[in-house]
C-alpha cells in the first residue's frame, strides 16, 4: 500500500509531468490548431482557438502543392528505404556475429565509427558521386544513399542482439539438415522482432523527415518528397500559412500513426541488444 505521507509527492510528480506533457505537445497543438482556420485569423492571432472549422486549407494545400504525387513519391522512398537498409543490416550483422576473433571485432568498430561521421563533411562528395553515376534526380539515389547511412546504426543494433541467441538453436536446426539461409530467415530472425520493428519504425521517421538530401540529389519538381515540397513553397510564398500549416500537419499523419504503434517496440528493441 502507498503511504499517506508519499501521497503528495506523488500528486506534485504527476501535476508536473502533466505540465511538462502539455509543453511538449503545445507545438503540434497550435499547428494543427491552426490549419483549421483561414490565413487571416492565423496572421491575427496564432494562438487563439479557430471559431470554425475551415477544412479548405486542406483541399487548397493538396492541390497548389501537388501533395499527392510528392506524398507518393516520399512513400516510396521510404518504404524502399526502409526494406533496404533492414535487409542490409540483418545480413551484415548476421556475419559479424558468427565470425570469430579479431575480424569480427574489426568489423563492427568500423560500423561503429561510421556513425560518427556528420552527413555535412561528406555532402559534396555525395554531390559529385552521384552526378557521375547518373543518380541524381532519381528515386534510386535517395534509397541507395539512405539506406547507406541507416546500415551502420542497424548493424551496431542488431549485432549486439544477435550475439545472445543462443547458438544451440542453430546447431540443431544445422542438424535437422536446414541450411545456412533457413537458420537465419526462420530460426533467428523472428528471434529479433522487436529490434527489427524498431530499426524499420527509425528508419521510416529519419527518411520521411530527410530535408537534406532530398534536396541535394532531387531537383525535379515531380520527383520531390514532402519535405523539399513544403520547403520550397515556404520559399516561394510568406503570405498562405494556412496552406503551408495544413500541408504539414496531413504530412505529419502517418509519422504519428506509425510512431503510435510501434512505440512499445522502440524502447525494447534498443535496450535489449545493449543490455544483452
Amino acid at each position: 500500500m502507498i503511504k499517506r505521507k508519499s501521497l503528495p509527492k506523488i500528486y506534485i510528480k504527476t501535476i508536473f509531468c502533466f505540465l511538462l506533457g502539455i509543453i511538449f505537445l503545445s507545438p503540434v497543438l497550435l499547428i494543427v490548431m491552426n490549419s483549421f482556420k483561414p490565413n487571416s485569423d492565423i496572421l491575427t492571432s496564432f494562438i487563439s482557438f479557430p471559431t470554425s472549422l475551415y477544412f479548405d486549407n486542406f483541399a487548397k494545400a493538396m492541390e497548389v502543392m501537388n501533395f499527392w504525387v510528392v506524398f507518393k513519391n516520399t512513400v516510396f522512398v521510404t518504404v524502399c528505404t526502409v526494406l533496404l537498409a533492414g535487409s542490409v543490416s540483418f545480413l551484415g550483422a548476421y556475419g559479424i556475429s558468427h565470425l570469430r576473433g579479431k575480424l569480427s571485432n574489426g568489423l563492427y568498430t568500423l560500423f561503429v565509427l561510421g556513425q560518427l561521421i556528420p552527413f555535412h563533411a561528406v555532402m559534396i562528395s555525395i554531390s559529385i558521386l552521384s552526378t557521375k553515376v547518373h543518380l541524381n534526380n532519381t528515386h534510386l539515389g535517395l534509397i541507395i544513399f539512405n539506406s547507406g547511412f541507416f546500415t551502420a546504426f542497424g548493424i551496431m543494433t542488431y549485432v549486439g542482439f544477435l550475439k545472445s541467441v543462443p547458438r544451440e538453436l542453430e546447431e540443431a536446426a544445422a542438424i535437422d539438415g536446414a541450411g545456412v539461409f533457413r537458420i537465419m530467415l526462420q530460426i533467428v530472425f523472428p528471434l529479433v522482432k522487436s529490434t527489427t520493428v524498431t530499426l524499420g519504425i527509425l528508419f521510416f521517421l529519419w527518411t520521411w523527415n530527410d530535408l537534406v538530401l532530398p534536396n541535394i540529389l532531387i531537383s525535379d519538381e515531380n520527383l520531390r518528397t514532402i519535405t523539399v515540397n513544403l520547403y520550397m513553397f515556404k520559399s516561394a510564398t510568406n503570405a498562405q500559412w494556412n496552406l503551408l500549416i495544413a500541408g504539414l500537419v496531413v504530412s505529419m499523419l502517418p509519422i504519428i500513426i506509425i510512431y503510435i504503434a510501434g512505440q512499445k517496440y522502440i524502447t525494447s528493441g534498443l535496450t535489449a541488444g545493449a543490455i544483452k
